[in-house]
């Protein structure tokens, strides 16, 4: 991967696999609620109409289409900014258009990611290739990338946890 030549190939690369995204995740979204694992599909158990239920996931699934590339190529720039951050803070020497590059490239990830339990997988293959093309575009050591690459995981993983333990402590603290 060049670490250079501008952000319109990586963007479009990334894009496609973004719209691969959002069809898959219609697509599944659409099956689930065929099969009857859709809650909403269960509607007229409580007075609801299964016609406005399915028109429900139909227009999420179009919905999906449409947001999740537009999420997609705005998230690459967010995250990308924070791994540039990152990456200089534990010694990197590359650009943020590096950055952008290799979660552009990675994005490749997403053309599985749809796939129950294989989008799983498909993302730690993800966080993989950040962590390799992090070492290659900043110079650094796999482990530099790595933590860089890792941090906001665990950070998101701690701030979930903070505040699953703040809802708790809500609603038991709200029972007699």
């Amino acid at each position: 991967m060049s670490t250079e030549g501008g952000y319109g190939e990586p963007l479009k690369f990334a894009l496609v696999n973004f719209i691969v995204l959002g069809i898959g995740s219609a697509i599944i979204s659409i099956l689930y609620n065929l099969i009857g694992f859709n809650l909403m599909n269960n509607a007229f158990l409580m007075g609801g109409s299964t016609t406005m239920a399915t028109e429900f996931t139909i227009m999420g699934a179009i919905s999906n289409i449409i947001v999740t590339p537009i999420m997609g190529i705005i998230g690459l720039f967010i995250v990308g900014a924070i791994l540039f951050i990152l990456f200089k803070i534990v010694g990197g020497s590359g650009s943020y258009e590096g950055t952008v590059r290799i979660l552009s490239y990675s994005s490749a990830v997403s053309l599985l990611a749809w796939i129950p339990l294989v989008g799983i997988l498909a993302g730690l293959y993800g966080l993989y290739l950040d962590i390799i093309g992090g070492k290659f575009v900043h110079n650094i050591s796999t482990a530099r990338s790595a933590i860089a690459v890792l941090i906001p995981i665990v950070l998101l993983i701690i701030l979930v946890v903070i505040l699953a333990a703040v809802i708790a402590a809500f609603v038991f603290g709200m029972s007699p």
